[in-house]
């Protein structure tokens, strides 16, 4: 048939195809069979028509429609409506033993924070301290005793407390990892403090004042800590007491309910951030308005986390938890081919890849860290000896000494090559486990390239690098992958990228926006909550004279660092191989259509 009659006899079909699709709602048998009428044509037209536009034409109409058949729905509003309504209350309820536990040891901390400041009157300055003593005392002998809330300005105050709420909260969740003590530490630590605070009012007449005031956001600020530590002791159960589960099912099951409890609470921080920023600061306020917001304030947090779980479970609609973890003995190469995973699938296969692939991968990388510390050493020898970096110092203040190129453009070769060498390793081994033939040269040059176009980010100052940086991360590692598969030039890879992003946008940045919560969480648990340990244990196990302790301490500190950084890392490249095989079959639809002409025959 020619190719001018062919179109003539179905071109109608088409264009009611292409009226369909633009409609908001669908007859889905009607669209199924246009599908299989275009999907034929489709199939005619690569047999006889290979290199006409009506190839194209059809080719485009079936990659629309596979789209739109597979892209993820859009839950919207639903899906956090059901989340507040039904799936936080009932993981509350399924977690009820960990928040108690959670609770009691606040209050028992609470209870020691009071008894030792009245046993104690230097009690309170060893716990928070001589400037904040200093200053309340300064603020009661100016009649203001809550001065303390009016200093700063509202949105920054609320900028910051929020931050540092946040940050509470979820260190308080992390190191629940540690079998759960490390929640309880950090929650007896802040009973005590409360206590403690509590007292240092109570002994001087102001306890109604203070309560009135504290409270007003503490209410909601407290019981946040508190319901943070639960699902820290949740993360650390699941590793301690695995059930009949492997520890690692376990633990990936506990992890995911914690989250959720941490989830379901940043929320209540920021509003305990907007009332201590905003309200707390009009200490003059009538008493009946305080406690008013203060047993509303209690009054949600009790109907939430302990009325209407306790009311489902009554009632019967207590949502079941769902084994989602995955099977790392049951899980095959093939699993990937032909597939359409959403994010949180990517990252459970990819975590399973990373399992497989990790003995191989590891000594290599203590290999690799040794030699890019010596590198740091011989490069930020002048920064380290002049004390511009303490061990104390938080994580990011460390990685900024790393990446500053304008200072030590020597740091820019060696970034790139420790990340080309990472991203070789992995792929080399992922591949390898995949049963993929990938020629090492193109391999090499992929890595070498990727690695340049990340670290270029870092050549501009602090805000730009960082939009550059949101944008060359998934540029490069997609670009790498595509340009290992299909065997194209990388800037044709580059190109194919920006396809993949025009349709799958929200899973592109959905799977980079976990991975990189997840290595900011990896990086502080790893540095910020041990430097003290580090130095501790040197001094006291060993003997060294002048600064030489210091040195050997940031050798150490570094040491772990990159270690954490090639740890975390494959997370991000394993993650993006297999979301690769997601988007190409969005694209493309070429394993579907397979399977249409194979059913066809």
């Amino acid at each position: 048939m020619k190719e001018t009659k062919f179109i003539e006899q179905n071109k109608e079909k088409w264009l009611k195809f292409e009226q369909l699709l633009r409609l908001k709602k669908r007859d889905p048998d009607q669209l199924g069979d246009l599908f299989i009428q275009i999907t034929d044509d489709l199939s005619y037209a690569r047999t006889n028509y290979p290199n006409r536009s009506i190839r194209v034409y059809l080719n485009n109409l079936a990659q629309q429609l596979f789209y739109n058949i597979y892209k993820n729905k859009k839950e919207g509003k639903n899906r956090l409506v059901r989340f507040w309504a039904e799936e936080l209350p009932s993981i509350t309820y399924h977690c009820r033993r960990e928040l108690l536990l959670a609770f009691l040891v606040f209050f028992l901390s609470l209870a020691i924070g009071v008894v030792s400041s009245a046993n104690d009157a230097e009690f309170v300055r060893t716990i928070l301290g001589d400037s904040y003593v200093e200053t309340t005392l300064t603020n009661i002998e100016n009649d203001d005793p809550m001065a303390i809330y009016k200093n700063a300005n509202e949105v920054d105050m609320f900028l910051g407390i929020s931050f540092n709420n946040v940050l509470v909260a979820f260190r308080t969740f992390i190191t629940g990892i540690f079998f759960s003590l490390g929640s309880i530490i950090i929650l007896m630590f802040n009973g005590i403090m409360v206590g403690s605070f509590q007292y240092f009012f109570l002994e001087r007449g102001l306890v109604a004042e203070s309560m009135l005031t504290i409270w007003l956001h503490g209410t909601l600020e407290i019981s946040s800590i508190v319901i943070a530590g639960g699902a820290g002791i949740v993360l650390g159960k699941g590793f301690v007491f695995p059930g009949t589960h492997s520890r690692l099912r376990a633990f990936q099951q506990s992890a995911r309910l914690g989250l959720k409890l941490l989830i379901g609470v940043v929320p209540i921080i920021v509003s305990a951030a907007i009332i201590e920023s905003f309200l707390t600061r009009y200490t003059d306020a009538p008493a009946i308005i305080k406690l008013a917001l203060i047993v509303a304030s209690l009054a949600f947090m009790l109907f939430y986390f302990v009325w209407l779980p306790y009311k489902k479970y009554k009632n019967g609609t207590i949502k079941p938890i769902r084994d989602t973890s995955s099977k790392i003995d049951d899980y095959s190469p093939t699993d990937m081919k032909g597939e359409i995973y959403k994010v949180n699938e990517v990252f459970r296969h990819a975590v399973v890849v990373y399992l497989k692939i990790f003995k191989s991968y590891f000594l290599p990388l203590l290999g690799i860290t040794l030699v890019i510390l010596a590198a740091y050493a011989y490069t930020l020898k002048s920064v380290v000896q002049a004390g511009f970096v303490q061990v104390n110092s938080f994580v990011f203040n460390k990685l900024s000494q790393l990446l500053a190129y304008q200072d030590f453009p020597l740091l820019f070769f060696i970034n790139s090559i420790f990340v080309s060498g990472l991203t070789f390793l992995i792929l080399f081994y992922v591949c390898r486990y995949f049963n993929n033939k990938v020629d090492r040269r193109r391999l090499l040059v992929a890595s070498i390239t990727g690695a340049i176009m990340i670290n270029l980010s870092f050549f501009v100052n602090e805000f730009l690098s960082f939009l550059f940086l949101l944008i060359m991360v998934p540029l490069a590692l997609y670009s790498m992958i595509i340009y290992l598969h299909e065997e194209v030039s990388f800037v044709a890879a580059m190109s194919s990228f920006r396809k993949f992003f025009s349709l799958c946008a929200g899973r592109i940045l959905g799977l980079l926006a976990l991975l990189s919560f997840i290595t900011v969480v990896f990086l502080f648990l790893i540095d910020s909550p041990f430097m003290s340990f580090y130095l501790d244990f040197v001094e006291s196990n060993f003997s060294f004279e002048g600064d030489l302790t210091y040195y050997v301490v940031m050798a150490l500190n570094f040491c772990m660092l990159i270690v954490g950084i090639g740890l975390i890392f494959p997370l991000f490249a394993i993650g993006v191989y297999l979301q690769y095989f997601t988007l190409r079959e969005i694209s493309s639809a070429d394993h579907l259509l397979a399977q249409i002409r194979a059913f066809a025959k």
